[in-house]
């Protein structure tokens, strides 16, 4: 348990906060919260998690943060994660690492590529074709081998967001499922939320709504130019082999710049034939279990207008899915797919979320712009918290300000997905 120490700057800390969005980041943020006495409301639309936070694949992916503000956030939520494991409801937390099985075709990049996620201090090894397969036992004979990144885990996020709330309702937080129509703003500072119901007031307004906290901001004045990605999963029939590592393909190189920028990298070594096809399209390639035997297949991610588009998978979308994995690991072919669903997640133009109070109006806090929220939700959260109760940090969060070109200027496209 985290124990209650005074403000660092001797402000005032405030009595109530109401945190609008009740995702991983907002779940968590109302928690740490609530452990240290504040009259915690938390406020969303829908049942909590249901939004972007339960439509992802519950990786924490360490292996594919880029060196910096964004490891170092990781790294930090890495740690909350076990604690967090320890303390809540089961999540499905499972600590083993993960795998990104590769083919011959891939091989001028392995090397240069594990060398520099060693340097970053990301403990991952090369592991051969067999080694691979008793990690994965799907993976097919072509698989020459693997890097096993020992720090990743993953988790079920909406099992997770159910643990959390449950958490922070014992804790004495309020859930209030109803729609957040503005901000209320009084002599300069923010004091509040408008529903439907009426106003709803806090010393402290925390701003944790995903895609949405850019119409909430935009109603108030304030700027924040994000892009809105639509993420898509599948799942299949229980199965009765078991995997407990994550595993990734090789098209996961091509969706991140820190990589595309390494020797060795190619399109033409990493893309398979359908990516070619559908450009427009970008592909994770993973594959995890549930508990229950259940693989979720994913992630093709498009861009999309805004935060109300369809989240709902598209033909091209799930053609990638099932034809890309389908490929490279033969054995998914005829498992049956029960359901696919989607979800709308934000991307800011620097792949770093934002994580601030806002300067121009005083008593409001944003959490949002997260395309990779499961990775780094509890270590956002308590950057959120600590903001919020005015303490220091545990981490140099200079880079997720509020106030930075990327955010009140906008980027034409996204440089990665983080």
């Amino acid at each position: 348990m985290w124990t209650t120490t005074s403000s660092s700057t001797g402000a005032k800390q405030p009595t109530s906060t109401i945190i609008v969005g009740a995702g991983i980041i907002g779940a968590a943020t109302a928690l740490f919260l609530a452990r240290e006495g504040v009259q915690v409301t938390l406020v969303d639309r829908d049942q909590a998690g249901r939004g972007a936070s339960s439509r992802n694949a519950g990786y924490i992916s360490m292996i594919t943060r880029s060196g910096g503000p964004q490891l170092e956030l990781a790294q930090l939520s890495r740690t909350l994660y076990s604690r967090l494991a320890e303390e809540l409801n089961d999540f499905e937390f499972r600590a083993n690492g993960a795998l990104v099985y590769y083919y011959e075709e891939q091989l001028p990049l392995i090397e240069g590529f594990v060398e520099r996620r060693q340097a970053d201090g990301l403990p991952m090894e090369i592991v051969d074709g067999d080694r691979a397969r008793e990690l994965c036992p799907l993976l097919p004979e072509e698989v020459i081998g693997g890097i096993h990144s020992k720090s990743d885990c993953y988790l079920h996020p909406e099992k997770l967001v159910d643990a959390l709330t449950a958490a922070a309702v014992k804790e004495g937080a309020d859930v209030v499922r109803a729609d957040v129509l503005d901000l209320v703003v009084e002599g300069g500072r923010c004091v509040g939320v408008r529903t439907p119901s009426g106003v709803r007031r806090a010393d402290a307004v925390a701003l944790t709504a995903g895609s949405w906290t850019a119409e909430l901001l935009a109603k108030a004045g304030l700027p924040f130019h994000v892009l809105h990605m639509r993420m898509q999963m599948a799942e299949t029939a229980p199965i009765e082999e078991r995997l407990d590592t994550a595993a990734y393909g090789p098209s996961l190189f091509h969706e991140y710049a820190f990589v595309r920028e390494l020797p060795g990298y190619d399109d033409d070594i990493v893309l398979h034939p359908l990516q070619h096809i559908m450009p427009e399209v970008g592909l994770l390639e993973l594959i995890c279990q549930r508990a229950d035997g259940r693989l979720w297949l994913g992630c093709p991610i498009e861009f999309v207008d805004g935060p109300d588009a369809s989240p709902n998978p598209t033909v091209a979308g799930m053609a990638q899915t099932f034809g890309v994995l389908g490929d490279h690991v033969p054995s998914l072919q005829h498992i049956p797919v029960e359901r696919t669903w989607g979800g709308i997640a934000p991307q800011t133009g620097d792949g770093l979320p934002v994580l601030s109070d806002v300067a121009a109006l005083p008593g409001l806090y944003v959490g949002s712009g997260h395309a990779y929220g499961a990775t780094v939700g509890p270590g956002s959260a308590r950057v959120l918290a600590d903001l919020v109760l005015g303490r220091p940090q545990e981490i140099d969060i200079a880079a997720f300000r509020y106030d930075r070109p990327a955010i009140t200027e906008g980027m034409a496209r996204a440089v990665s997905l983080g």
